[in-house]
């Protein structure tokens, strides 16, 4: 004898087998509480005990990420270290090595960014091609300065 009965799907299943459902609440906490400060950013935990300003220090990063903070400073170094022809300890060596690998990266994914730039400007041509027309005089403009 074959049965028709199928499985209820969640979350009406618990409907039908209220019992069940009220043995899986006993799980749940009573209350949920959840602290505003400290919070995370990268694995960087800013709270009152490690800055003395996390209100600024929450603005600043809204702003300008930490990466983008270390990238202009290692610039910035690295152009010091250039123009003073300091001597190469390790210390400035192993400086040199990071910006250098950094910098790879950084340009290694100029193609990759390139490529969306390409799939964006074919969805901007079918949904808008005065607009298309527009970007693509913008980027030819690009190539006359």
């Amino acid at each position: 004898m074959s049965s028709d009965i199928r499985p209820v799907p969640w979350p009406w299943a618990s409907m039908l087998w209220p019992l069940q459902f009220a043995e899986s609440l006993y799980a749940a906490p009573e209350r949920l509480q959840q602290s505003i400060l400290p919070w995370t950013f990268a694995g960087l935990v800013v709270n009152e005990s490690n800055s003395s300003n996390p209100v600024a220090e929450r603005a600043i990063v809204s702003k300008e990420s930490y990466g983008k903070q270390l990238g202009r400073i290692s610039d910035a170094l690295d152009s010091l270290i250039k123009q003073t022809n300091v001597k190469r300890d390790d210390a400035i060596n192993a400086f040199l090595e990071i910006k250098a690998h950094i910098d790879d990266i950084k340009h290694s994914t100029e193609t990759t960014r390139f490529e969306a730039v390409l799939v964006d400007l074919k969805k901007l041509r079918e949904r808008n091609e005065a607009l298309f027309e527009d970007r693509l005089k913008r980027v030819a403009e690009l190539g006359n300065k």
